[in-house]
């Protein structure tokens, strides 16, 4: 008896001990789940904070006095051109590189999502910032906002300008050089790659494929001021297009020169580009400008626009109708508008152009040209178009 009295205590604080042990080892495992838990939690948050998404919408409408088809306008409102929705996604693989990806859908394509975007960018941390994947094509001051009616001043980016380049984007690499020059910021990008261009997008009516496309800008902004000028080349193959003197692009070179100038103090814009387009062989060499000014009262920017397009070589399709109606273009522009900021992630604008000046030419509208015959119908001398403009940033 004084044995089990002796050894009771021993056993109480041997079973106290294996209390505590128990304890202590449970308290381990749910330390080890909470930290587990942060962690994971920690892994999310980080993943939230290397990764963001942007988006951008326009809802437009456009209608016409006449069925010329400037702008793909009609006596029938259209909603679907111009129309766009556009999600951009930026992920961060680290502080110096990035992986950027847009896609666009748009109403004139029934709103089938387009990948306009998709490369890897590194920041060398000494000026130097390289990207490659499929990148913008830089021929204008806009080019980086094309797609974002919501950056722009217009309903609609000048189209003597802005439609002369069939494509918009192309698959390649480039590099960015910035540093500051005194005062002023120098940018300097140089280009290369490749594309292609479907035939229901471009004038010769073929798929024409863009191979070594080279080619380098120069953006200097200084205070109010932007200055650009743009340079690019490339190569044409195609199958043939029907047109007798064009046939088909063999190897053909292809030229792009820009030039540009901004001004914005807050209160007064002015923008204008100079553009001069040259291919080989019988295609349509092209010259095309525009000026824009503009002035902001409180959430109300009224501008006015002045624009020309012209071919510059018309007579290497002289005695051939196809090619003389198809590539033979003369066009002066007319724009008056107005955006009025909403908030401040969303505008209205309205516009009203008007285009004449066709001289003996389409206008650069097939709907002025006789399909069977080739011939210039002049069916409309002029037209007026109006534009109605929603442009959202989120």
């Amino acid at each position: 008896m004084k044995k089990v009295f002796t050894l009771l205590p021993l056993a109480v604080v041997c079973a106290t001990q294996f209390a505590h042990a128990a304890t202590d080892a449970e308290r381990l495992a749910q330390v080890e789940q909470e930290l587990a838990m942060l962690q994971e939690q920690n892994e999310y948050d980080s993943l939230g904070d290397r990764m963001s998404i942007n988006g951008f919408f326009t809802g437009k409408m456009v209608a016409a006095n006449n069925d010329a088809g400037f702008e793909h306008a009609t006596t029938n409102p259209n909603f679907g051109d111009g129309s766009k929705l556009g999600l951009q996604g930026t992920f961060a693989i680290s502080d110096q590189t990035q992986v950027v990806a847009q896609i666009v859908g748009r109403g004139s394509d029934g709103w089938t999502p387009e990948m306009e975007w998709a490369f890897l960018s590194h920041d060398f941390d000494n000026g130097f910032l390289a990207r490659v994947g499929r990148l913008r094509l830089p021929l204008y001051m806009y080019s980086d906002f094309l797609e974002v009616g919501y950056a722009q001043p217009w309903a609609t980016p000048p189209a003597d300008v802005y439609t002369i380049a069939p494509i918009t984007s192309f698959n390649g690499v480039d590099v960015t050089y910035q540093r500051d020059v005194g005062e002023a910021t120098l940018a300097l990008q140089a280009s290369y790659g490749n594309d292609s261009s479907s035939g229901e997008d471009n004038s010769v009516g073929t798929d024409v494929d863009f191979s070594d496309i080279a080619g380098l800008s120069a953006t200097l902004s200084y205070e109010e001021w932007v200055f650009r000028g743009t340079y690019f080349q490339t190569d044409l193959n195609s199958k043939d297009t029907g047109l007798p003197l064009l046939g088909a692009f063999e190897k053909d070179k292809a030229q792009f020169i820009g030039a540009g100038i901004s001004y914005d103090n807050g209160s007064l814009i002015a923008i204008s580009e100079y553009t001069i387009s040259k291919v080989e062989g019988a295609y349509a060499d092209t010259e095309s400008a525009y000026i824009t000014l503009g002035y902001r009262i409180e959430a109300f920017t009224p501008y006015v626009s002045y624009s020309y397009l012209k071919t510059t070589d018309d007579e290497k399709r002289a005695g051939s109708p196809p090619d003389m109606a198809l590539l033979n273009w003369q066009r002066t522009t007319y724009s008056a508008g107005t955006r009025y900021d909403i908030s401040a992630n969303l505008a209205l604008k309205l516009d009203v152009t008007y285009a004449d000046d066709f001289g003996d030419t389409s206008g650069a509208l097939t709907s002025n040209i006789d399909s069977k015959t080739y011939a210039n119908t002049q069916e409309f001398d002029d037209t007026i178009v109006y534009t109605v403009s929603f442009d959202a940033v989120f």
